[in-house]
């Protein structure tokens, strides 16, 4: 593998794991307030938060980390 190849692969894992920390955040965040603020039981509120952090994960990565790979 050259040099620019390297570089493409560590850019894109870069974008990868910065679109995994985000959805780790959203789904400690929607988790935390659909529990403590809108009173739901705890499962139910990290079901809904772990669908919504992986449609963002698999639409984050689709059109930016992968944008171009098909």
């Amino acid at each position: 593998m050259d040099s620019i190849q390297r570089k493409v692969v560590a850019v894109r894992f870069l974008k990868f794991c910065l679109v995994g920390g985000i959805g780790a955040g959203i789904q400690l965040g929607i988790t935390y307030l659909l529990t403590e603020w809108a009173g739901l039981w705890y499962i139910f509120s990290l079901g809904i938060a772990i669908l919504l952090a992986t449609i963002w994960n698999f639409t984050g990565n689709d059109r930016w980390t992968f944008k171009g790979k098909a």
